[in-house]
């Protein structure tokens, strides 16, 4: 998911570089496409600041990183990935359902506490930077699949 806002974030950055060239510069598609060929990431916000004003560093966190839907439980002190017992070898989930715990270690009992846990976190649409270590630490269950503490307004 990391990857993925870093992507978000290089493409939003071209494409507003792109139509500034066009909308406000006067470029043609072909001319903007041509000089942002081979431009790196410093090119394109001296561009925008110097042509257009624009500080790309004060654009809305919705346009540089996207949104992220996750699952929000109580915040937790950060923790390292060791920690979380991060195992950079082992693909987080795979082959898992979505959230699901290893079941030979949870009764059934504590697997319907775990859904009904689960059911009451609340779903939360967030603008948050992913790419650093703090997110994942301070929201372990997202790559434990296991369910925080719900905060106590919950």
């Amino acid at each position: 998911m990391s990857w993925r806002q870093v992507d978000c974030h290089i493409n939003n950055l071209y494409n507003t570089t792109f139509w500034m060239m066009v909308l406000r510069g006067g470029m043609s598609n072909t001319e903007a496409e041509n000089e942002l060929k081979g431009t790196v990431s410093s090119d394109k916000n001296e561009i925008l600041f110097k042509r257009f004003g624009i500080n790309y560093n004060n654009e809305e966190e919705i346009y540089k990183k996207g949104s992220v839907v996750y699952r929000q439980y109580q915040l937790e002190e950060a923790k390292t990935k060791a920690e979380l017992g991060f195992d950079p070898k082992t693909p987080q989930g795979a082959g898992d359902e979505e959230g699901a715990l290893p079941q030979e270690n949870v009764s059934k009992t504590q697997q319907e506490k775990l859904r009904k846990l689960r059911r009451k976190a609340q779903v939360v649409v967030d603008h948050v930077d992913i790419i650093k270590d703090e997110f994942w630490e301070r929201r372990p269950w997202i790559l434990s699949g296991k369910p925080g503490k719900l905060p106590m307004d919950a």
